[in-house]
C-alpha cells in the first residue's frame, strides 16, 4: 500500500512541474439600486449547477473572481434585498480577463423581501415561554436541515403540524409525545403567513472578501453525510447514509463518479433489522456510512451506521470490506485515529464507545454511564469524539445528555462533566489541547482548557436580534489553529481567530445549506460536505447534496 501511495504521489508531483492551471479572471461592479452593493455574490456555474465558484464584492461594490471553468457557463449576482440577476457567458481555455458587471433592481415585492431572508431570521419567530424549551427545540428539530427554510415555514394547521411533530421526534429518539404538543403549537404560531419586513442591512467581514468558495454538487445522493480528502490522488470521498456508495469527487476535473459498495453479507437495514428495530429514517441501505477518516495504512475507515460496522475502503482499488460489531451496537457514528493507530468511536443510539485495532480487526467496547444533564427519556447519545494530542485521553460529546466525557487510554476510567453549552455536537481539539465544542441549541463555541478544566464561551455572531446559530460541528485547521464553526441556520461558515477572540463569517452561495463535519486538504482550503435532509428544492437551493470548500485566500 505504502509503494502505490507514494507512486500517486509521484505522478501528481510531475503533474505539478508540467506547469499550473491556466485561469480566466471575471470583474466589474455591482450595483442595487444605484448603490454599490457590498458583499454581493457572485457565482459562475455550469449549465447543469453541478459545480460553481463564488465570490463577494468589495466595499466599492466591485469584484474579482478568478476561474478554472471553461466553456458556456452562466454568472449570476446576488444581494440583499435585490432580485437576482444573470448572464450567460463564454469563458476560453488558458487566461483571459472577462468583464461583466451587474444592476439589480431593489425588491419591491412583500413576498420577495421575505422569502429573500435567510432561514435563521424565519426562524427567529419560533417561540417558547421556556427559553430552556426553546433550546430543547432547536436541539431535536434542526438536525436535518434548517428551520425555517419553505419546507418548514409553510402554513399548515394544528393537526398537520401535530403529525409532523410526532414523526419528527420519533426521529428524534422519543418513544411518546411529551415534546409534540408544544412544538406543534410553536410552528403553527410562527409560520401563518406572515410576511417578513425589510431586514437591516448585513455586514460583511472585509477576509471574507478575500475568499473564493466553490461547490460541487453530489447528484443522486440522498444523505451525503460526511467527507475526507485523500492526498494520494488529491480528492475528496464522500459517505452516503441512505445509498451504500461512495462519492469520488475529483476537485480538478471537477467530475463526480460513485463506487457502489458491496452488501458484505449485511442485510438491508443492516443491525436494525438484525435486532429487530425500527431503521432510522426508514431507510434502505445496509451499511448506512456515516463518518470516514484515513488511516495510516493509506485506506479510509468509516463507521457504518446502519451496519453496525466498521468498513474499510481502498482508494486505489475501489473496494470495501467491514467488520461486524458484536453485541448490543447501535449506530456506529464518528471516529478519529489515535496517534498509535488505533480507532475510536462513538455508538449514538446504544450509547457506546469503541477502540478498534485496524491491524487486527478487534473492537473493545466501553459501556458509557447514563447521566443526563436534565430528564430526558432517551439514551445520552455519544455523538462527537476526538483525541487529546497533549496527553492522548479520548474525549467525546453527548447531545442528548448535554455532557461531555474523558476516557484514560491506559486504564480506560471514564469521567463526565456538563459542559456551558446546549447540545454538545462534534467537538475537536487544538495542538495545545483546548477542546472546542459547538453548542447547537444555543448557538454557542465553547473552549474548555483541559488543564485547568476551565471553560470560555463565546457567542456565534448573528444576522439579527432573535436569531440564535446552530453549530454542527467544529474543525481547527492545522496551520493556523483557527477554529471553523458550520453553522446552519444562516447559510454561513465561521472563522474563530483565537489569536483575536473574533469571529470571521463567510456568505455561502446555496440557501439551505446545512454542512457536517470539517476537512483540511491542506492546500489552504476548509471544506465540508451539505447535506439538508431531504435534498430537495424547498429544503436546499439546487435540490442537490454537495462538496463545498472555502478558500479563504483564493481570490487575492
Amino acid at each position: 500500500m505504502a509503494s502505490r501511495i507514494k507512486s500517486v504521489l509521484a505522478a501528481a508531483a510531475l503533474l505539478a512541474l508540467c506547469g499550473g492551471a491556466q485561469a480566466a479572471v471575471f470583474s466589474g461592479l455591482v450595483t442595487s439600486g444605484g448603490q454599490p452593493a457590498v458583499g454581493a455574490l457572485v457565482t459562475l456555474y455550469d449549465d447543469a449547477k453541478l459545480v460553481s465558484q463564488t465570490v463577494l464584492t468589495d466595499t466599492t461594490g466591485r469584484y474579482r473572481l478568478r476561474t478554472e471553468l471553461t466553456g458556456t457557463l452562466r454568472l449570476r449576482a446576488r444581494a440583499q434585498a435585490s432580485e437576482d440577476s444573470s448572464v450567460a457567458v463564454k469563458v476560453p481555455a488558458g487566461d483571459a480577463t472577462l468583464q461583466e458587471s451587474f444592476s439589480l433592481k431593489r425588491l419591491t415585492d412583500p413576498q420577495a423581501i421575505s422569502d429573500s431572508q435567510p432561514a435563521s431570521t424565519h426562524f427567529a419567530r419560533v417561540q417558547f415561554k421556556d427559553p430552556e424549551l426553546r433550546k430543547q427545540f432547536q436541539t431535536d428539530c434542526m438536525s436535518c436541515h434548517p428551520v425555517g427554510n419553505p419546507y418548514t415555514r409553510f402554513p399548515r394547521e394544528p393537526e398537520a403540524w401535530t403529525a409532523i411533530m410526532q414523526m419528527m421526534t420519533r426521529y428524534c429518539g422519543y418513544s411518546t409525545d411529551v415534546r409534540v404538543a408544544d412544538y406543534a403549537k410553536a410552528m403553527h404560531e410562527a409560520f401563518d403567513g406572515t410576511k417578513l419586513g425589510a431586514a437591516a442591512p448585513v455586514t460583511v467581514d472585509p477576509e471574507a472578501m478575500l475568499a473564493r468558495v466553490t461547490e460541487w454538487k453530489l447528484k443522486g445522493a440522498l444523505i451525503a453525510h460526511d467527507t475526507e480528502f485523500y492526498p494520494p490522488d488529491g480528492k475528496f470521498y464522500t459517505t452516503d447514509e441512505a445509498v451504500d456508495q461512495i462519492y469520488v469527487t475529483d476537485t480538478k476535473t471537477n467530475i463526480t463518479t460513485t463506487v457502489p459498495l458491496a452488501d458484505a453479507g449485511v442485510p438491508v437495514g443492516g443491525s436494525f433489522t438484525e435486532k429487530g428495530y425500527p431503521i432510522p429514517f426508514n431507510l434502505t441501505s445496509r451499511h448506512g456510512l456515516h463518518s470516514m477518516q484515513t488511516g495510516p495504512d493509506g485506506l479510509i475507515y468509516t463507521t457504518g451506521a446502519i451496519g453496525g460496522t466498521i468498513g474499510v475502503f481502498d482508494p486505489i482499488k475501489k473496494t470495501y470490506k467491514s467488520h461486524r460489531l458484536a453485541g448490543s451496537v447501535l449506530y456506529p457514528h464518528t471516529l478519529r485515529f489515535a496517534p498509535d493507530g488505533m480507532i475510536w468511536f462513538t455508538m449514538f443510539i446504544s450509547n457506546q464507545v469503541g477502540r478498534f485495532d485496524p491491524a487486527t480487526g478487534k473492537t473493545t467496547l466501553l459501556e458509557l454511564p447514563n447521566k443526563m444533564a436534565r430528564p430526558d427519556e432517551r439514551q445520552p447519545g455519544a455523538y462527537g469524539i476526538d483525541i487529546n494530542p497533549v496527553d492522548g485521553s479520548i474525549w467525546y460529546s453527548k447531545l442528548w445528555a448535554n455532557m461531555v466525557g474523558r476516557i484514560d487510554p491506559k486504564t480506560l476510567e471514564i469521567k463526565e462533566i456538563q459542559p456551558p453549552v446546549f447540545g454538545p455536537r462534534r467537538l475537536r481539539f487544538d495542538r495545545s489541547g483546548n477542546l472546542w465544542i459547538p453548542g447547537f441549541g444555543d448557538g454557542t463555541l465553547a473552549k474548555l482548557d483541559t488543564r485547568t478544566m476551565e471553560f470560555t464561551v463565546h457567542k456565534i455572531p448573528t444576522l439579527g436580534p432573535g436569531e440564535v446559530e446552530a453549530p454542527y460541528a467544529v474543525g481547527v485547521d492545522p496551520k493556523t489553529q483557527d477554529v471553523w464553526v458550520t453553522a446552519n441556520q444562516s447559510d454561513r461558515m465561521f472563522r474563530f481567530q483565537q489569536a483575536s477572540g473574533r469571529f470571521i463569517s463567510y456568505p455561502l452561495p446555496a440557501r439551505g445549506t446545512y454542512m457536517r463535519d470539517v476537512v483540511f486538504p491542506g492546500d489552504g482550503r476548509v471544506c465540508s460536505s451539505s447535506n439538508p435532509m431531504p435534498p430537495m428544492e424547498m429544503v436546499v437551493e439546487g435540490g442537490m447534496d454537495s462538496l463545498v470548500c472555502i478558500e479563504p485566500e483564493g481570490n487575492k
